[in-house]
């Protein structure tokens, strides 16, 4: 699926589908309206994490936060919602704004993890220029935006390039990504590939790559898509930039890693 310049893996409906039917909790008179909402959805969400219990300032209404994803569930937890929260007064997306605000601190949490040596020797390094300028890039070998992002990296100079490849859309995608990082030289292998089109050589039974890794972190970071750039400040883009674009946001992010 392609949504706004990003390549995207089919995820099921798991809240949906895995909610049969919200029933009646219990006497609620020595419970806060946050534990019976836990209570209820835990017997139901076939093992899927809570992540927190917010009130919204609707009343009655509180917002859920269930594997990177806001439900809304009322105060008896009876009935639950999954959509957008719109303030019609302001004409705002409350949903998409609590989801922004919520991601920025999750990647500020997950910043020195990202940018630490110890994670970056698992991409693919490119140095263009002086390289002082960063970005990291999650790119899948057969994402029509990723390669015409690695085409506006192309007409960037003094930058630094570090892309981990996750092979989410097809099963060939995971061979390319394996044959990719195991070239011998893997830069060139996956330019050739991205910018050119020349298939990479076959990888032997012994190499040993880092797509469960790169994969890991993918879903730590609660990448859904690619490409996904992530800036040296901090801040992130899901999906592709033109050079423009991406020259502008490079000149403005002040480095914090």
């Amino acid at each position: 699926m392609i949504l706004r310049g990003v390549c995207m893996k089919r995820f099921s409906q798991v809240l949906i589908s895995t909610i049969f039917s919200l029933g009646c909790v219990g006497s609620a008179l020595a419970q806060t309206a946050q534990e019976n909402i836990r209570k209820m959805l835990e017997s139901k969400l076939n093992g899927l994490k809570i992540e927190g219990i917010t009130k919204t300032q609707v009343p009655s209404l509180y917002e859920v936060r269930i594997g990177g994803d806001l439900v809304y569930v009322d105060e008896s937890g009876k009935y639950m919602l999954q959509g957008s929260l719109m303030d019609l007064a302001n004409s705002k997306n409350l949903t998409r704004e609590r989801t922004e605000q919520l991601q920025a601190e999750a990647d500020k949490a997950m910043m020195p993890t990202l940018w630490s040596d110890a994670t970056l020797k698992n991409a693919v390094k490119l140095v263009k220029g002086n390289g002082k300028r960063k970005m990291v890039v999650f790119e899948d070998p057969n994402c029509g935006y990723c390669k015409k992002l690695r085409q506006s990296i192309e007409n960037i100079n003094d930058v630094t390039v570090y892309t981990f490849v996750i092979p989410i859309l097809s099963e060939d995608s995971s061979k390319k990504t394996r044959d990719l990082w195991c070239s011998a030289d893997r830069q060139k292998a996956y330019d050739d590939w991205m910018l050119r089109g020349k298939i990479p050589v076959t990888a032997a039974k012994s190499c040993e790559d880092v797509t469960d890794e790169s994969l890991e972190l993918s879903q730590r970071l609660k990448v859904r898509g690619t490409p996904a750039i992530f800036f040296a400040d901090g801040s992130r883009v899901p999906g592709f930039l033109p050079p423009d674009l991406l020259e502008k946001r490079l000149a403005t992010a002040k480095a914090v890693f």
